[in-house]
């Protein structure tokens, strides 16, 4: 995944930053927009269970769903690529997205403002930008503690 220059990404409401402040994605009416690429998102985020979908124009089918009782755990399916979204301590929102290697391909921080930074793992040249896009806002909508203006 390119990502030159740039320390960490966050989601400020609908909108994903890079830290040069340029926009990487955006989320309208339940889709998400980055480069060329459409994402219609459907998630169900219930009190016993949280689950994610997305499904690009082309028809790749993007999965994130809690394995557990609680959300502490998520597993995801990105078009065929595994990942597991652990929360870093059961005190905190925090998550790593670990790829199907068991590498560390970034980590995820709500904050208290609403903001959610997406910081780069070691593996995080191995993760495909659709796959960071749609992970990344998997945790905006579970984890964010400010909910999200719908677009």
């Amino acid at each position: 995944m390119e990502h030159a220059g740039t320390d960490y990404w966050v989601w400020v409401g609908n909108e994903l930053y890079d830290t040069e402040r340029d926009t990487v994605a955006r989320v309208r009416s339940d889709v998400i927009f980055f480069d060329s690429e459409r994402m219609l998102i459907e998630s169900e985020p219930g009190p016993f269970q949280f689950r994610a979908r997305a499904t690009t124009g082309d028809g790749r089918v993007f999965t994130l769903f809690q394995n557990g009782f609680t959300v502490g755990c998520l597993d995801a399916d990105c078009d065929g690529r595994k990942y597991t979204l652990r929360r870093t301590s059961v005190w905190r929102k925090e998550r790593h997205i670990v790829d199907s290697e068991g590498d560390i391909v970034a980590h995820v921080r709500p904050l208290i403002s609403g903001r959610v930074e997406v910081h780069p793992g070691p593996a995080w040249e191995d993760l495909p930008l659709i796959d960071a896009v749609f992970l990344s806002w998997g945790c905006v909508l579970v984890d964010s503690p400010v909910r999200r203006p719908r677009i």
